[in-house]
């Protein structure tokens, strides 16, 4: 009898010793893209995961550091902004009754359509065969920065941005087209001629 007391004993103590599972949460979310236009709606996922327990609730956080909004749910919709600019959306994701919670954050590019790349170059309007003459490059971008730059030379690419060329014969009218493309795709081009003289 005392055996079977001590065995029953034993068994409850190592089922009320036992650990808890250890809950692990974590957060994250997906948009259907980086870069969005002023007004156009983030299309958001919600991916947090959350081991030996279950997802409760979510925190989101969006905006900027002056003007923050905060939405309580698991999933959000109607998200947009009014400006360009780079913008914060927080996600903090709990476990249910506080067993945990992780937080996920990423950069979202908002950038206005009309807020394209400004192509521009100087360059002499008179030259003389044999002598350097430079196509300095003058373009803005105000949001991305210009990646590419594509000139046309009266007929000769280049991928420079600002190209010295010699000429060895006389021209007159020589049409010169500079294309500038920013890091989001967005163009514009700017065209002037040019006179080589002997």
């Amino acid at each position: 009898m005392k055996r079977i007391a001590f065995i029953a004993f034993a068994l409850t103590a190592v089922v009320c010793c036992s650990k808890a599972p250890v809950v692990k949460v974590t957060a994250s979310f997906t948009t259907n893209k980086d870069v969005y236009q002023v007004g156009e709606e983030l299309i958001i996922e919600n991916t947090s995961t959350v081991e030996n327990n279950i997802l409760a609730f979510c925190k989101w956080e969006y905006g900027s550091e002056e003007g923050k909004n905060v939405f309580y749910g698991l999933d959000i919709e109607g998200i947009s902004f009014d400006a360009p600019g780079l913008y914060k959306v927080e996600l903090t994701a709990y476990a249910e009754q506080g067993a945990g919670q992780d937080t996920y954050s990423r950069q979202i590019m908002v950038i206005d359509e009309n807020d394209k790349p400004w192509a521009y170059f100087e360059c002499p309007a008179l030259a003389r065969v044999g002598e350097e003459v430079l196509f300095e490059d003058k373009s803005v971008d105000n949001i991305g920065g210009i990646s590419v730059w594509n000139w046309d030379i009266g007929g000769v690419v280049s991928p420079y941005q600002s190209p010295l060329m010699v000429f060895d014969a006389p021209v007159t009218g020589m049409v010169v087209t500079l294309t500038v493309t920013d890091s989001f795709g967005a163009s514009d081009s700017f065209t002037r001629t040019i006179d080589i003289t002997n």
